[in-house]
């Protein structure tokens, strides 16, 4: 199986697009059940959906919102932490209610109760009509690092070294950060519809491996080949050494 790819001339148009697809989702099914990663790649996306929201063109009232992952020993109100980006840029800003979020407790005293915890709702839920993706340069979907399980569901993840360093642009002074909380590549293949954003000529050659090299353990981005319904949003950066 080969991923939809869908490639926009910059960061704007890509966002732009990205958050077209969450529009049309939720305004065929308003209680769907959605995944968004913190971060920067979906920052303009989550602008334009805080538009549309404020403009009357989506509702978000009815859906459940589930956290992709966070840092373990970080949680709500830390600086950098994945709830803290999300609640900034998308979760407080379109009215999403406590009652409509299921995220992860990074400073949970069991971690492992709460992926058991995230496990259920999302089971319950019938699992994720649409998972929405960053990539990192290890290949990493979420923080499903180099080398996990295509069986995981959500799970505890010792962090490669790469996303240690990549990580700490999210915080303002060094920050310790050595495992994970994270929904699991079972999660991402089972959800109804995946999308990877990706922008910028530093992603070109993830992104030319995520698509071209064989499927394997060893970068996890490749697993997006045997999803059933899988869409690369791109910029033009980003799909330049594919395009």
């Amino acid at each position: 199986m080969t991923p939809k790819i869908s490639i926009y001339p910059d960061y704007a148009l890509m966002s732009s697009a990205a958050a077209e697809r969450v529009i049309d989702l939720m305004n065929h099914k308003p209680a769907a059940v959605i995944c968004f990663p913190s971060g920067s790649s979906p920052k303009g996306m989550f602008d334009a959906l805080v538009a549309a929201n404020q403009n009357g063109r989506v509702d978000f009232s009815k859906c459940i919102f589930i956290g992709l992952d966070e840092w373990i020993g970080l949680g709500a109100g830390d600086d950098g932490s994945c709830r803290d980006l999300l609640d900034r840029d998308f979760l407080k800003p379109v009215g999403l209610r406590p009652d409509q979020i299921v995220f992860f407790d990074g400073k949970a005293f069991d971690p492992q109760a709460e992926c058991d915890r995230v496990n259920k709702v999302v089971e319950s839920l019938g699992g994720l009509d649409l998972i929405i993706l960053g990539v990192g340069m290890n290949g990493h979907l979420a923080l499903n690092e180099p080398g996990t399980s295509w069986d995981t569901y959500a799970h505890i993840s010792e962090l490669d070294p790469v996303t240690v360093e990549v990580g700490q642009k999210y915080f303002n002074q060094p920050t310790t950060l050595t495992r994970g909380i994270t929904v699991g590549i079972r999660h991402i293949l089972e959800a109804r519809s995946a999308i990877l954003l990706a922008s910028g000529r530093a992603k070109g050659p993830v992104i030319q491996r995520a698509l071209a090299f064989p499927v394997s353990k060893d970068f996890p981005a490749t697993v997006l080949q045997n999803h059933l319904n899988a869409e690369f949003i791109l910029d033009a950066d980003a799909a330049g050494v594919i395009s």
